[in-house]
Formats: C-alpha cells, structure tokens, sequence
C-alpha cells in the first residue's frame, strides 16, 4: 500500500534539487542533466503542454526511455513500473470519485531548469466507494470523509521531443492550513483519510523498511524501479524513503 499513486494524480502529481549523499559514490546535483539541456520550447508552450496534460492525463506524454517519477517517499519510478501501480490502485477513482486537483500558480520562468514547469494543487473530494488495497484485498467501506489536501508542489520537465522526461509530486508546501490528512500530500493524504495513515516523512524507518520488504511480497506495486531499469540521466542513488 506505500507504493500506490492515484490516476488521479497522475498529471496532477518535490524534490530537492541538489542530492549530496555523505557515505555514498556519488555527490552531484541530481538534475544536473536537466540544467545543462537548454530550452526546447517557449514558457507560452511549455505552460500550454502542462496545462493539456492535466486536463487528459496519459502514459503517452510520457517519454519511453527517459520518464522517471518521484515524490518525498515514492520513486523513482520509470514509465512501466508506473503504469502498473496506476493500474493496481484503479479503486481509488471509486473511492473518491469526485477528486479535484485544483491546479493552480503555473510557471516556466525556472532560471535553473529551462524546461520545467512548476505549480501547485489543493486537492479536495469525498471517500464515498468502497476502497480495495492492492496485494492483500482488503476492502474499506466508504465513510463520507472529505478530503481536504494540504497545498501541495508539483513539477514537470519536458525533453526535446516533448515528452515528459521526469515529473514530481507530493511536496507539500503548508501542513497548518486545515487540511484533513495529517499534513500529508498525494496519494498518502487519501490513505489518511481512509483511516491507513502512513509516514509520509522522508527517511521514516518503517516506511523505508515497508518498502524493502514489499520487494518481494507478490502482487504489491512497486515503490521504486530497479536500479538498472532507471535512465541514464538519473544519477541519485536514494531509493523510495530513503534519506
């Protein structure tokens, strides 16, 4: 269950930009290839290619070789290994099936990275259908909750060819704002609502030991890909919670 990723969030869905790991190989930026890529499209293009992608989230936008996905705890993720999570939480559009990103604060105007769009969601619904977790079966029944997500930053990084090359989500920006999942942004917000709260903090031992141990539990989406099935611009070497 640490490894799901509502479709909803899929176009919708931070990331410390530089990765310094104390006791490991390697020690670099970890979107170093992003910032040497000069710009490929205007911000005007780059804001209406974001924009079309929210409104008909698909795989397709996703680049076949490069795509990794990441939020604080979840990635990365390359574009298979992201289809069949996305496929494997397919009950949460039922359990929430009136959920509203509410995106909003667009930008393309990055000094660093020339070909990412940042913005913010503030995500609201309702657990109103009944919720199967993925791996065990175990089914909650709706309770009415309402969902009310902290404000939340999401990003996009597109390549030459328009594809999205890496996309984040599930950095949230204020946690005192009265939301009703514990502060928590995401996928792990619906999970707090549905009374299955999860630590969602970065380096959370029993987060990062969940998710070793799902790596050979059967039929449990992924947290994290393989290390050699990650592209060659990713260079970081933390896996899913890790610090």
């Amino acid at each position: 269950i640490l490894l799901a990723l509502a479709p909803h969030h899929v176009a919708s869905f931070g990331f410390a930009t530089n990765s310094v790991r104390l006791g490991r190989s390697t020690l670099f930026s970890i979107n170093e290839a992003n910032n040497n890529e000069p710009a490929h499209f205007s911000p005007e293009e780059l804001l209406a290619m974001t924009k079309e992608y929210i409104n008909n989230p698909s795989p397709d936008w996703w680049s076949d070789d490069e795509f990794v996905f990441r939020g604080p705890i979840i990635g990365p993720l390359v574009k298979k290994d992201l289809m069949a999570t996305l496929g494997a939480n397919e009950d949460l559009k039922k359990a929430f099936p009136d959920l509203q990103s509410n995106s909003f604060g667009f930008t393309a105007d990055d000094p660093i990275e020339p070909n990412r769009v940042w913005f913010f969601v503030r995500p609201r619904g309702t657990f109103k259908g009944a919720f199967k977790f993925p791996g065990n079966g175990q089914v909650i029944e709706p309770t009415g909750a309402p969902y009310i997500g902290p404000p939340e930053v999401r990003s996009i990084v597109f390549n030459a060819k328009g594809k999205i090359k890496y996309q984040t989500v599930g950095y949230v920006a204020d946690r005192f704002t009265g939301d009703t999942t514990g502060g928590r942004g995401a996928i792990f917000g619906q999970y707090a609502v549905m009374g299955q709260e999860i630590d969602g903090n970065p380096g959370a031992f029993s987060t990062v030991f969940l998710q070793k141990l799902s790596e050979y539990l059967p039929n449990f989406p992924k947290s994290y890909s393989k290390r050699e099935d990650l592209p060659d611009w990713w260079k970081d070497e933390r896996m899913g919670a890790e610090l």
